[in-house]
């Protein structure tokens, strides 16, 4: 699955204006192995991360690591969407920790100074190709992938195999939009309410999350202009020419949900409620979100993980039958910590991905493709995961993560708020467009 250049790699995170001296080798903040320490040498460390839908899966890993390691203590800590570069910022600021998860050129940049050089860690030989360009800086790898990502419309296999749609119909903008379209008019009839008591729309569309109406949807405007992460943020200037596009998925989404006659009431919908009140209790069949929402499903129902499959992000005539795939996490080692510390963080994450009862956690319980080729015909115990791991193998995708080469903040505070405005009718599309591009140019300006 050696993957084409991996696509430059989200979940974009404010930047952190000031790190302070140094991550700390606090007593609260470590791992303690064996490579870098003498036996039983007792060492913590805390990790500080993102991805809090598979904080279970990593719990799972570290208490397996710590079987066999007896003298490490792992910290975990965990925040997610909007709320997490700002948390990260104050954890800088008062309790760095060892490990934490980076992702985009801007953290690059943030960060440049407290970053380990993991170039000789011995995972990295088994890196896919491409997944280790955006943190690598003077030949220096200063950040390690975690997980391949990829997003398009998840959804209710089953409900619309129960309306009579054929799911590989909806492989296409129009097959999908055909699909929709049948199963919404058997909601309204009322056809479907005795298998499904709950359903209520095709979708929800949960705008109030800024990285959903911005991040992840502007992307499709932004591969009109740019193939890759680097070429936007090289980018002075946004030509903008994908923006019809973006306008496309926007109105398509806001018009199966509840709220199609009234949308702005979508600037209230938040991603809890799409996910764990909407799709996971089948009160909606569709949600634009990617394989990460896997766990948070099955924490809700295991039953309907089982009935989920993805669609691809299809936009008529450009993006047709593609998933849109990267790596968008990655973790970093504060080189300020003690030895002691940067060595036990390196060989959790080296046994993690190597070992056969890490690689089988990273699968199995974190619901993670990996970013790497020594996990041989270890399959994805859920859908969406396989789905994007087969998208990958037959090369049906595009790159999902070149938003996070915008100037920082942008896709979310630019983009996201403008459609917002759109939703709400208080801005055209024109004007989205228009204010999407001049703030591209003055905040890249600002932030050079």
């Amino acid at each position: 699955m050696k993957m084409r250049k991996a696509a430059a790699l989200g979940m974009a995170v404010i930047s952190i204006i000031s790190l302070l001296a140094g991550c700390s080798s606090k007593s609260g903040t470590g791992a303690d192995i064996s490579a870098g320490a003498t036996e039983g040498e007792k060492v913590t460390i805390t990790i500080y991360q993102s991805k809090i839908e598979a904080n279970e899966g990593y719990q799972k890993a570290i208490e397996a690591y710590k079987s066999v390691h007896p003298e490490v203590t792992i910290n975990l800590e965990a925040v997610t969407g909007n709320d997490f570069a700002a948390s990260l910022k104050a954890k800088m600021q008062s309790d760095p920790p060892t490990i934490f998860s980076v992702g985009g050129f801007q953290d690059l940049k943030d960060y440049q100074d407290i970053l380990e050089d993991l170039s000789d860690q011995p995972i990295l030989e088994h890196a896919l190709e491409g997944t280790t360009d955006m943190f690598t800086q003077d030949g220096k790898v200063l950040a390690v992938p975690l997980y391949m990502e990829g997003y398009g419309f998840v959804v209710n296999r089953q409900m619309f195999e129960d309306a009579g749609v054929e799911f590989d119909s909806m492989m296409t903008y129009e097959g999908m939009k055909a699909g929709f379209d049948t199963l919404k008019a058997k909601i309204e009839s009322g056809e479907m309410k005795e298998k499904y008591p709950f359903l209520e729309a095709v979708m929800e569309y949960p705008t109030k999350e800024l990285w959903i109406a911005g991040d992840h949807d502007v992307n499709v405007a932004l591969t009109h202009d740019f193939s890759t992460a680097k070429e936007a943020y090289d980018a002075d200037t946004l030509p903008g020419t994908g923006f019809a596009d973006y306008k496309t998925m926007v109105d398509f989404q806001a018009g199966y949900t509840t709220n199609a006659d009234n949308r702005a009431n979508l600037n209230s919908v938040d991603y809890t409620t799409s996910l764990e009140g909407g799709l996971a209790i089948e009160r909606v069949a569709a949600i634009k979100q990617g394989n990460w929402v896997a766990p948070a499903v099955e924490n809700t129902d295991p039953e309907v993980l089982e009935k989920l499959d993805m669609l691809p992000y299809s936009v008529p005539g450009y993006s047709d039958g593609k998933y849109f795939v990267g790596v968008s996490g990655y973790w970093a080692i504060c080189n300020k910590s003690s030895d002691a510390q940067k060595e036990a963080a390196k060989e959790f994450i080296n046994w993690l991905y190597s070992d056969p009862e890490g690689q089988k956690i990273v699968v199995e319980n974190c619901k993670f493709v990996p970013p790497y080729d020594n996990f041989g015909g270890l399959q994805a115990t859920d859908p969406l995961a396989q789905r994007i791991m087969d998208a990958n193998n037959a090369g049906n995708t595009m790159n999902g993560w070149v938003y996070s080469g915008a100037p920082n903040t942008w896709g979310q505070q630019a983009a996201g708020v403008m459609v917002q405005k759109y939703l709400a009718g208080e801005a055209t599309w024109e004007e989205v467009t228009a204010s999407s591009i001049e703030q591209w140019k003055s905040m890249r300006a600002s932030q050079k």
